[in-house]
């Protein structure tokens, strides 16, 4: 019986003793590990001009909600272009940028959902 302890990790082990990458793994994704900045730039930019088109329809209910939501979806695309220029590790850049997209989608759906609970829990006559 062997010890595990003792066996080399990593390169080197022989290719065949590797473990198989698991397809499935979430971090394995082609566009995490090899797809330039613009996949994850163009559909935030997109998710950015929706959300602030929706927030100038809210306008007309309130102010404040509203213009939260537009800065911080301009914030994080922003940051998002920053990030994307400074440069690194692609399949780190692309994560950060995944998890900046994620922030921006939630952070807007936040502000919608807000908007939506102050407007129908407003009296009729204020």
């Amino acid at each position: 019986m062997t010890d595990d302890r003792h066996e080399p990790h990593g390169p080197e082990r022989l290719p065949d003793e590797q473990p198989v990458p698991n397809p499935n793994d979430v971090t394995a994704q082609p566009a995490l590990r090899y797809g330039s900045t613009s996949r994850w730039l163009v559909p935030a930019g997109v998710l950015a001009v929706v959300a602030i088109v929706l927030y100038c329809f809210a306008f007309q209910l309130q102010i404040i909600l509203p213009v939260i939501g537009i800065l911080y979806v301009a914030v994080i695309w922003v940051v998002m272009l920053i990030v994307s220029r400074r440069g690194g590790a692609r399949a780190d850049t692309n994560r950060r940028l995944a998890w900046f997209m994620g922030a921006m989608a939630v952070g807007a759906l936040l502000v919608a959902i807000a908007i939506y609970v102050v407007e129908s829990t407003r009296l009729p006559w204020t």
